[in-house]
């Protein structure tokens, strides 16, 4: 698969094998709590929610109490890509890997860059309190559009919206998912330099061809589909395959549109006037119809399995792009909870080709019970994949909290077999 091949190498050289200390902020504990800075005009309140500093925001990271609840931070918002080498591993969604961001309550403390020299610049992490926001697809705003030009530009004022204890935490392998659930995801960007922004849509493609979605609903009617109004905080047109990889308790099939929306709850609980917790709904893009909600903060009995795709192909040059592996799997109520490409970069040397397990891929998450897996080969051109050829299926037992990675061995020219295969989390 040259085209995936070449985009995770391509990420790679950008990115690589840095770490930021921490997924959710940057701190020693305990930090003051400041006041907000008066120099920028930062508002006091957006969205309904009162807008604090980040060493006040920090504080409730730290002790859990935006898991699945709503915050607006005011803050100075810096990042850098560093050039760091292959990591030649799976990274999770929400792990802080190779990450220079900054989002701080000083415009000075931001500044991730600074000249050294006639023709030198220097960059590290922030100093002091910092949370490391996560701005996801699904996100209202691209915060990158506003900072100032070059490396060592001015960090942007930001006022946003996000939570923690997101449920793409079981994305990240048994090793890191403690991390991954303190990391501040960013629903929405509602202020910036001084003007108010108000949500959008944002434009997003498919996770399988990278071909844009394009719904026929527009943000005003999924809002009023949901009955959300002002408590509206972020909307986005996903397709329903692609759907897992944002909020994996949905595990969905097919091309078609489906949108998800998160909504502001009323204030209640601890950290109340603070915090409020947040409504995910899924609406149907075709007839406008809510197919289901739940809240943002998992529930406290949700224990799912991890199960990792993986397919190894001989005979077949790696990464020529010729061919491509599938899987399907369906519940045993007959409901197909993934039918697509195996996610993830191509690697091998040879006339073999392994797809899945490693830097680009990701598990499904799915509630223990027993499923059945089929895997295949086809061409795939312009979007579209050809006939199967090489099939196989197998059925598999999940129970909670399992960590299960299967592989399809395609021999040259033969139907596949599978077998088990290491696990993608560390020590699983």
């Amino acid at each position: 698969m040259a085209r995936t091949r070449i985009l995770a190498l391509l990420i790679a050289s950008l990115l690589g094998a840095c770490s930021s200390p921490s997924a959710g902020a940057t701190a020693p504990a305990s930090p003051a709590v400041s006041p907000l800075p008066s120099a920028a005009g930062f508002p006091t309140v957006v969205a309904g929610l009162p807008v604090i500093s980040v060493a006040r925001a920090d504080e409730l990271l730290r002790s859990s109490k935006l898991d699945g609840r709503a915050v607006a931070v005011a803050g100075y918002f810096d990042q850098f890509t560093p050039s760091c080498p292959y990591p030649g591993r799976y990274v999770g969604p929400l792990e802080g890997w190779c990450r220079f961001v900054a989002f701080t309550d000083t415009r000075a403390t931001a500044q991730l860059c600074q000249p050294e020299g006639s023709n030198g610049m220097s960059c590290g992490q922030p100093s002091g309190t910092s949370l490391s926001p996560f701005f996801m697809t699904e996100t209202s705003g691209d915060p990158w559009s506003l900072l100032t030009g070059g490396a060592t530009g001015e960090p942007a004022a930001l006022v946003v919206i996000g939570h923690a204890g997101d449920a793409r935490q079981w994305q990240c392998t048994a090793a890191t998912q403690t991390v991954c659930a303190s990391a501040f995801v960013v629903d929405r960007i509602a202020w910036a330099n001084g003007h108010d922004v108000p949500p959008v849509a944002p434009q997003v493609g498919s996770v399988q061809t990278g071909k844009a979605i394009t719904p026929t609903m527009t943000l005003s009617q999924v809002a009023g589909a949901t009955g959300v109004g002002d408590n509206l905080l972020t909307a986005a047109a996903i397709r329903a395959g692609d759907l897992a990889s944002v909020d994996p308790r949905w595990n969905l099939a097919g091309d078609n549109v489906v949108w998800l929306v998160r909504s502001l709850g009323a204030a209640a609980g601890s950290g109340a006037g603070e915090t409020r917790p947040e409504t995910v709904w899924l609406v149907d893009d075709a007839t406008g119809r809510v197919v289901d909600s739940h809240p943002l903060k998992l529930a406290a009995d949700y224990r799912p399995a991890r199960l990792w795709q993986m397919a190894t192909v001989h005979g077949a040059d790696c990464c020529a792009g010729d061919v491509l592996a599938f899987y399907r799997v369906t519940a045993a109520d007959g409901t197909v909870v993934r039918d697509g490409m195996v996610p993830g970069d191509a690697s091998g040397q040879g006339n073999s080709t392994t797809f899945g397990g490693g830097f680009m891929s990701w598990p499904l998450v799915l509630p223990a019970g027993d499923y059945s897996v089929t895997a295949w080969l086809a061409a795939f051109s312009g979007g579209v994949a050809g006939a199967p050829r090489g099939q196989c299926s197998t059925s598999v037992t999940l129970r909670p909290l399992d960590d299960v990675a299967l592989n399809a061995d395609f021999p040259a020219n033969k139907a596949c077999t599978f077998g088990a295969a290491p696990s993608p989390s560390p020590g699983s």
